[in-house]
Order: structure tokens, then sequence, then C-alpha cells
């Protein structure tokens, strides 16, 4: 499998990961909705794992924005389309432009290298479109169970456009991620509604958006709307 190949799994998997989690989101809000309290012990496994996976996914996220801070390519140009063709397909051009190539030495730590970044990379960059697509999706993907508007919507939600507010709502998400498992799903509800609503809206904005792109690569067959 080339390397090209496997960058574009890396980032399908960004996609089933944002969507497993939202899943796991939506499942413990019904049932905080039907006034049920506990997962069994097996549910409750899968929730943790798939919550560390996201965890994870966000500390990429944090050091994507971090570079993207430091190169400034990568938050002045925020299309998905353009980092993924730099990332996916022009990448030895793209580490070159940031400046990195004369850090690393030796052949070994160059391809650890390359790698940590590109995934930091990617990551950011999914992460913020789909914080830039969050309030334009449209009513019929939106699956938030405890909607409020009718038809549901994210209008409401800014787009976070300078780096200090794009920091904020990264940082956020990944405190939200920590309360789910610290704290009880209908007391959050009732006191995070804002944080909850906005983080399960990323994870559904970045599962709908690495979709379609998957789609786009020709990964991915088109769903059947018909």
């Amino acid at each position: 499998m080339s390397a090209q190949s496997i960058d574009i799994w890396d980032f399908v998997a960004i996609g089933e990961a944002a969507d497993t989690t939202k899943q796991i989101i939506a499942m413990n809000l019904r049932r905080a909705g039907r006034g049920e309290r506990s997962s069994s012990r097996g549910t409750e496994e899968v929730e943790r794992v798939v919550l560390e996976q996201a965890r994870k996914y966000l500390s990429n996220v944090r050091e994507g924005f971090v570079l993207s801070v430091r190169t400034g390519q990568v938050v002045d140009k925020q299309e998905l389309s353009y980092l993924l063709d730099r990332v996916l397909l022009d990448w030895d051009a793209f580490y070159r432009s940031l400046g990195l190539e004369a850090e690393v030495q030796e052949e070994s730590g160059y391809q650890r290298e390359v790698a940590r970044v590109k995934g930091q990379l990617l990551a950011f960059g999914t992460a913020v479109v789909a914080l830039g697509a969050l309030p334009r999706l449209p009513a019929e993907e939106i699956t938030f169970p405890h909607s409020y508007g009718k038809p549901p919507t994210y209008a409401d939600i800014p787009v976070p456009v300078t780096p200090g507010e794009i920091l904020s709502r990264i940082e956020e998400i990944e405190q939200m991620l920590w309360q789910f498992a610290l704290h009880r799903w209908d007391e959050l509800l009732r006191r995070q509604y804002g944080p909850l609503r906005r983080t399960y809206g990323f994870f559904e904005s970045s599962a709908l958006l690495v979709r379609r792109e998957s789609e786009r690569f020709g990964v991915k067959k088109p769903r059947d709307i018909s």
C-alpha cells in the first residue's frame, strides 16, 4: 500500500472515530432523557475506549493548531481541499515550505517527524473546517437528541475565526470529553447544554465532512439518497 493511500485511510479513520463518538454521546443523551442512569459494564468499557480515542484526536488537533500558528499557512487557508491536497498529494514540497526539513537530520527521525506532523495537520485541518461548516449543516443531517429548534439547526453556533477563538473551541471540546467520564449525562444536559451541543455538533460535522470528502477521493461510495 502506498504512503498516499495510508494517509487517505488515516483521514477516513478520523471520520469513523467522529461518527462513533457522536453515537456514544447520542446514546447517553437518549438514555438520560428516559431517566436511565447507568450503562452496562460492557457498554461502559466501549464508551471508555471511544472517548479515549476522541481525546487523542483532539490532542492531535491542538498540536496541529500550534504548528499552524507557527507557520501561518494553514490558518490562512482553511479549505479542506487545500490541506488534503498538500498533505496527502504534495507532502514533500509542503513539508519543506513549513521549514521543518532542516530540523530532522537522520532518515529514521525524518520519517517519524513526517508521520507526526502529517497527522497533526490533517487532524487540525479537518477540525477547523468542520467547525466552519457546523452552522450550515442541513436539518436532515442534524441528529442532536435534544434540539429545541424545529427544524433542528446549528446556525446559532458561531464559527471560530481567530487563532484565539479556534483554540478556545478546541479546549471546550477537550473539556467536555473529560466531563462525559466524570458527570451524569442528565446533569450535563442541565448545566452544560451549550458546550455539550457544540461538542456533539463538532463530531457530527466532522463525520459528515469526512464522509463527503472520502466520496470525493473515491474511497467511499456516495450514499444512496433515493
